[in-house]
């Protein structure tokens, strides 16, 4: 928040650097917290060494963060989620690592 950035960050996230930090999923990572997968979108250069600079600190904390490069859009990213192709297969291959019988 202290860089350049969207001012739709600003209107969901206020000016106050407390919560920012208090939202912040990279300072909610705890050791031994549950998998995640952060799906990111490659069709800008942020997101993906974002979610790689998240992956390492919750490998360096012992939780289970994979990351899935998506050449979509934010929106189109949630857009197609579910749909038929290889992006709902990858998500559903994660989802299958925490419940097998998915």
């Amino acid at each position: 928040m202290q860089a350049p950035h969207l001012p739709l960050y600003d209107q969901a996230f206020g000016a106050n650097p407390a919560d920012w930090v208090a939202v912040s999923p990279f300072h909610a990572l705890a050791a031994g917290g549950a998998p995640i997968l952060a799906v990111c979108s490659s069709q800008r250069k942020e997101p993906c060494p974002e979610a790689e600079h998240f992956q390492q600190r919750a490998a360096r904390l012992g939780t289970r963060v994979q990351s899935l490069p998506e050449p979509m859009s934010h929106r189109d990213i949630n857009r197609e989620l579910g749909k038929p192709g290889a992006y709902t297969e990858d998500v559903e291959s994660f989802l299958r690592t925490l419940v097998p019988t998915l």
